[in-house]
């Protein structure tokens, strides 16, 4: 979602406020999956708190070797462990969720101000229309490594804002838990998962809605991501089948044209070279999904 224009926009803002679901003022419960997490987690926590009132932290760990589990102790953190995958820590993240709003937060997103918290609180369960309601709403951090990348995605939001609009990640994202009743995330996913809670929340009649917000995600470990989510995107096709076509067009057939167009418009060769080698991983985890289905941390945060 673009920034507010003056009046008209504040009278939107406060019409979705009037709708809220929740008082901005009642504490809502965070949802933390780490691993290793430790370079970045005091800040994510520390910058959240500063954001959002919160009942209870609630963190699946992966069995961390790092100082993760000290800095969540730090924090009174609920810990839960899982030795299985992304998948299936983001399930039982959902399942120790108790609060109506909570928020899915990774552990390398730091937020810079809480001037968001309200709005996006006012958006979630507002109607937009043909009988469906906002049943998330994900932050998109002003700061957004590798800034090849961010490039290439600005430069499709600014072209086609529903791109942005309808955008959807996890790790930062307020959710309506109704939004994701009944939900049964794969275990078999270590990523695509979000994906996976996109389309759960559309079947249940909801759409998702994004906001820009101050703040950095760190994007740790971003080099081999492409070919951990091209391998689970072949892994969530075989259970899902066509509804997850388009993302699949998108990312392993669609990429190296988008990238070219995006690089060659915005005259920017950084565009091409980091989107091309993007790809290619994405194409050899969508090729050989047993390869390359577990991504490779040797430190920092999952996300």
């Amino acid at each position: 979602m673009r920034r507010l224009r003056a009046s008209g926009d504040n009278k939107r803002v406060g019409r979705l406020l009037d709708m809220k679901v929740l008082d901005p003022r009642e504490p809502i419960d965070v949802l933390i999956a780490t691993y290793n997490s430790a370079e970045f987690l005091d800040l994510a926590i520390e910058a959240t708190k500063r954001c959002v009132p919160v009942a209870r932290i609630v963190a699946v760990d992966h069995y961390s070797t790092d100082r993760t589990l000290d800095i969540l102790r730090k924090h009174s953190a609920e810990i839960h462990f899982e030795n299985v995958s992304l998948g299936y820590a983001r399930q039982l993240l959902i399942q120790n969720a108790k609060t109506r709003v909570f928020m899915m937060l990774d552990s390398d997103v730091v937020l810079h101000d809480g001037n968001w918290y309200p709005r996006a609180l006012g958006m979630l369960g507002s109607d937009v229309g043909g009988g469906k309601r906002v049943g998330a709403v994900s932050l998109i951090p002003s700061e957004n490594p590798p800034v090849p990348l961010r490039k290439y995605t600005e430069f499709w939001w600014h072209l086609i804002p529903a791109l942005e609009r309808d955008f959807f990640v996890t790790h930062s994202t307020l959710i309506l838990k109704e939004a994701v009743e009944g939900i049964k995330i794969p275990q078999s996913l270590g990523a695509a998962e979000d994906v996976y809670i996109w389309l759960h929340i559309r079947r249940k009649g909801q759409v998702t809605r994004t906001i820009r917000v101050r703040g950095i995600h760190h994007f740790a470990h971003s080099e081999s991501k492409g070919s951990w989510m091209g391998a689970n995107l072949r892994i969530l096709q075989g259970l899902v089948g066509k509804e997850v076509l388009p993302f699949v067009l998108r990312n392993v057939c669609a990429y190296p044209m988008l990238s070219a167009i995006a690089a060659v418009l915005m005259r920017n060769g950084d565009v091409l070279t980091y989107n091309l080698k993007r790809w290619y991983g994405y194409l050899q985890g969508y090729s050989n999904p047993r390869k390359f289905r577990q991504i490779i941390r040797t430190r920092s945060a999952m996300s």
